[in-house]
């Protein structure tokens, strides 16, 4: 393995973990990551270093993580809507705020999921338009929405 790429990984592995965690379920963490790493590896010789290493892992993780995704979305899509109905009778100032951020996450798409997600970790509007491959403006435009769906959602009327 060629230094440069182990040291893409060092520098990178919370992100890539952050992903694995965020589009696989507690027991296939391990095995996304793994399937990340093995897509970042199978494809580090046509990185050019056009895009910022992090925008790249992203992109890729990314891709891989849709991929698995796809697979599985039915399933899932069943679980949360039972998750979120048992925790709707909870009231939110009552519950852990991470419980609330993934309650919040799955019920947002994927894109809207990956948006929030770059946002959380800091990247900026051009790097997430580069890994989604979207406009700039269209990116601003879903974060604003999500800022204002959280909102409404959670935050109680006075």
């Amino acid at each position: 393995m060629s230094s440069e790429f182990e040291q893409l990984i060092a520098n990178h592995s919370g992100r890539i973990l952050a992903i694995a965690k965020r589009y696989a379920d507690k027991e296939n963490v391990e095995d996304l990551y793994q399937e990340i790493l093995e897509q970042l590896w199978r494809s580090f010789d046509r990185f050019k270093g056009n895009a910022k290493p992090e925008t790249w892992v992203y992109r890729v993780g990314f891709n891989t993580a849709m991929t698995r995704l796809r697979k599985v979305v039915k399933q899932r899509e069943g679980e949360n809507k039972i998750r979120v109905f048992k925790q709707s009778e909870q009231t939110f100032a009552e519950r852990d705020p991470a419980e609330i951020l993934e309650d919040f996450i799955s019920s947002l798409n994927e894109i809207d999921t990956s948006v929030l997600m770059m946002y959380l970790d800091g990247l900026t509007g051009e790097e997430m338009a580069e890994v989604l491959g979207s406009p700039v403006n269209a990116i601003q435009v879903r974060i604003a929405r999500l800022k204002k769906a959280f909102t409404l959602r959670y935050t109680e009327a006075t």
